[in-house]
């Protein structure tokens, strides 16, 4: 009898250790099959679907090609990026924190592929607001982002200040173009202060209502600051921003690689102060 039983539980034992294994370890079962799904989707996709796609000439889908590559390059690995992220939040990362790094990566992403879309400064304000709600976004990293937005808005001021008593460099780069080629509006030494006293205004509002000493009035003229900001960011449809359909002028490439970057930079200061 005891032959049998000891029989029985030797034949009974490896399935028994097989299902307290998978049960006890599921959560690292899941996160290991995202895991490796995300990399396979990258890898496997850029040699099986994407360089082939990228290489054959009969395909189009209404942008110019080199747009079109980085874009749907950018968006099959962000959906690895996604896979990640679940990956952790099973593992048992914090939803907020998780989500926040997701987003911040593929802010990243997007930047690198495709500086002129509209999904990148979107993506940062996500992770940078999931950040902040997970309690990850400490007081030595605010005041970064809002080093770098004064730095901005100063550097900026100064350039304007070097306009205004009659500097010339840049001019050519910083000035949307009509359709006969010519500037669409010469901006005088009087506008040029203008712009170097609003920026000039903006950085310190920010850090004062970082300190937390700021008034209603100057949180309100953040908000209000922070809008202009984003509207510029976002642009006219026409000549300047995300959302312009004149890419072909020097002032819209200028636009794509720096400026409207830089106005997203002004705005990192806004957005964390208000977070």
């Amino acid at each position: 009898m005891d032959r049998t039983i000891r029989h029985r539980t030797d034949e009974i034992l490896p399935y028994v250790s097989v299902w307290f294994w998978m049960v006890v370890m599921r959560a690292e079962i899941a996160a290991l099959a995202l895991v490796f799904l995300g990399i396979a989707h990258s890898v496997l996709g850029e040699k099986s679907v994407l360089r082939p796609l990228f290489r054959s000439d009969g395909w189009s889908i209404g942008v110019p090609r080199s747009a079109a590559t980085r874009l749907l390059r950018m968006a099959w690995h962000a959906t690895s990026i996604a896979w990640f992220a679940l990956a952790a939040i099973v593992l048992g990362t914090g939803a907020a924190l998780t989500t926040g790094y997701a987003c911040l990566a593929t802010a990243l992403l997007f930047f690198l592929l495709l500086r002129e879309h509209l999904a990148w400064p979107i993506f940062l304000a996500g992770g940078l607001a999931a950040l902040a709600e997970g309690g990850a976004l400490s007081a030595p990293a605010r005041w970064s982002l809002i080093g770098v937005s004064v730095l901005i808005a100063v550097s900026a001021a100064a350039v304007h200040v070097y306009w205004a008593v009659g500097g010339k460099r840049w001019l050519d780069r910083v000035i949307p173009t009509a359709q006969s080629g010519q500037p669409a509006f010469r901006p005088g030494a009087g506008a040029c202060l203008a712009v170097v006293a609003a920026l000039l205004v903006y950085a310190g509002l920010i850090i004062r209502v970082g300190e937390g000493n700021a008034s209603g009035w100057e949180s309100a003229s953040t908000s209000v600051a922070l809008a202009i900001l984003m509207l510029r960011a976002v642009g006219d449809g026409r000549q300047v921003g995300f959302t312009k359909s004149n890419r072909s002028t020097a002032f819209a490439r200028a636009d794509d690689r720096v400026f409207t970057p830089l106005v997203v930079g002004l705005s990192l200061g806004a957005v964390t102060v208000l977070l």
